[in-house]
């Protein structure tokens, strides 16, 4: 017995370590995404152009990790009831934050109703794009920096980091934004999240406003402080 509880704890071990390792942007990943037909990997430029050329449709785009836990419970709970409604109006974009994980997200997004036939990721070498490239503050400059390079009008994004990365983009391409406050450390802006808004009523949604979040957690700390000259806001 304790001969087969040794075994079955090394075999999880094994097990967590693959699964570590295929969520890491790594060159087997990415051949892997650039074989398979149905993976469709797009450069800022590209994301953008995707984006802005669509003026028919509200863009809903969500950049998501098969490895994060935040994303899968979003995907389940805030954009698989929406992308039910299947709306003529709404275009949904999930797109993988990079090539980790890749191999897997055609089952989650199938699993929860969400594949269209196309699975895309993002993947840009260029360093402000690169997490790999970014250091320490990967998660922080990267998601600021696609946005402000896609969204060019309004203040500039400071507060976008991690994952899940939203854009809410009306179908004359302005991106809606919220003032995220916290107690000591100051504010940011970011991109606002869909579970922030009335989705059955996007066609009335003010872009050009900016929502306000409180929140507990100082996680702006050293990031730009947001002020009345550097981000003027209409408060909700």
């Amino acid at each position: 017995m304790c001969w087969v509880a040794v075994v079955s704890v090394a075999f999880v071990a094994l097990q967590s370590c693959i699964q570590v390792q295929v969520a890491i942007p790594n060159r087997w990943n990415r051949r892997f995404a650039e074989k398979q037909d149905y993976i469709e990997c797009l450069t800022a430029d590209q994301l953008k152009e995707m984006i802005l050329t669509d003026t028919t449709h509200f863009k809903i785009v969500m950049l998501y990790s098969t490895g994060c836990g935040p994303c899968g419970e979003h995907l389940r709970r805030t954009y698989a009831p929406a992308y039910a409604q299947h709306r003529d109006d709404v275009k949904f974009y999930f797109i993988s934050e990079s090539t980790g994980g890749i191999k897997y997200c055609r089952d989650e997004l199938e699993r929860l109703g969400l594949f269209d036939g196309k699975v895309l990721c993002f993947l840009d070498d260029r360093p402000q794009f690169d997490n790999q490239k970014q250091g320490k503050n990967a998660n922080l400059q990267v998601f600021n920096n696609l946005a402000n390079h896609i969204f060019t009008k309004g203040p500039k994004v400071t507060g976008n980091f991690g994952i899940p990365c939203e854009f809410i983009v009306s179908k004359d391409n302005r991106v809606l934004k919220c003032l995220v406050a916290t107690p000591h450390s100051g504010s940011a802006i970011k991109t606002a999240q869909l579970w922030q808004v009335d989705f059955d009523r996007i066609q009335e949604i003010d872009f050009d406003s900016i929502y306000r979040l409180e929140v507990e957690d100082d996680y702006f700390e050293g990031l730009p402080v947001c002020n009345g000259d550097f981000c003027p806001i209409n408060k909700h």
